[in-house]
């Protein structure tokens, strides 16, 4: 099952979208490219079950200019969705074939060898694995946002908003935040969850150091014009499926663990202030693998996107030393 949904051309940009049948499920994907036969990026989101696309285009985040971009909604959301999956709730198993055949499929269709696999936050999780079993589709694994062990990240998240409220001396948060309960299963604690988002993003530790309200990304993905309506519901939707259904597996995994190993290029790219997935455990994940080359970046003014952030120095560091990697792989054949 395949089927084009529109292609349109603007300012010699090409942007696709299309449904694919995945594994037994129709799944969406958007490829945008600049029709000058770019490497291919695969950009794995987070949530899990929240699509990139919408927020990163109302960023004006730019990754077509070094890359052929495949924004692929996971299964269970956004262009992904369907009341069966729904029902049946979402397996990290499906979801690492999944990545692998619409990486497969993105091989087949534009005649490339490989591509490269940049894994956000969940995306990470997911990634890691990914590539780990399937080396030979990748040229290189990029994570942002890194996953390490979450809940090791958590409590220094609830360490971190604490400390801050206190030397603040904002007494009616430290009140919110110890009054919560913070535990092994916190990703089953609503009012945890709540106060942790509410105070990262307060305090400059969350999804931007700015912050980024509920508002603003309910703004983004209703404007994005590449999405039916019900897509868009569907992204929040999924956002739900994949925390039921996966929020239990990212809490108990520690990937240094899981994955340590990946016989490919490994890149982190970090945000110094990300308390969504801690530096700390970005630099564990990154110091544990064993890798044919790896290296680790800090953006000192970023929390958990430094490719919205810190767009400039993310690209330099695309053009000047991730992209060569075609090339040196091309030249030692």
């Amino acid at each position: 099952m395949q089927s084009a949904y529109t292609e349109n051309k603007e300012h010699n940009k090409t942007i696709l979208k299309e449904y694919v049948g995945i594994n037994g499920a129709k799944q969406g994907i958007i490829v945008e490219s600049l029709n000058q036969n770019k490497p291919l990026l695969l950009f794995l989101h987070g949530g899990p079950g929240f699509p990139a696309y919408p927020v990163n285009k109302a960023h004006g985040v730019n990754l077509e200019q070094y890359f052929d971009v495949c924004y692929w909604d996971q299964r269970g959301t956004g262009m992904s969705y369907d009341a069966e999956t729904a029902k049946k709730g979402v397996m990290v198993e499906q979801l690492i074939e999944d990545t692998n055949e619409v990486t497969n499929h993105l091989r087949n269709k534009y005649a490339r060898d490989k591509v490269f696999l940049l894994g956000h936050s969940w995306g990470s999780y997911l990634g890691s694995l990914a590539a780990q079993k399937r080396p030979d589709l990748f040229y290189a694994y990029i994570g942002v946002g890194q996953i390490g062990s979450q809940l090791e990240s958590e409590k220094e998240a609830y360490q971190y908003i604490l400390k801050t409220a206190k030397d603040r001396k904002d007494k009616r948060a430290v009140k919110q935040i110890e009054n919560v309960t913070f535990d092994e299963k916190f990703y089953e604690n609503r009012t945890y969850g709540a106060i942790r988002t509410k105070f990262t993003e307060k305090y400059g530790g969350g999804f931007k150091r700015e912050g980024y309200s509920n508002l603003e990304r309910l703004k983004h993905v209703f404007s994005c014009a590449n999405y039916t309506f019900n897509e868009r519901i569907n992204s929040f939707k999924g956002a739900v499926l994949g925390w039921q259904s996966l929020g239990h597996v990212m809490a108990a995994a520690d990937l240094a663990e899981l994955v340590p190993k990946l016989p490919l290029p490994v890149f982190i790219l970090q945000g110094q202030h990300d308390y969504q997935t801690t530096y700390t455990q970005a630099k564990r994940f990154y110091d544990s693998i064993e890798a044919p080359f790896k290296k680790m970046y800090t953006f000192e003014n970023s929390a958990h996107t430094p490719f919205i952030e810190e767009q400039v120095l993310f690209y330099q560091i695309i053009e000047n030393d991730i992209l060569p990697v075609v090339e040196e792989e091309i030249y030692s054949i």
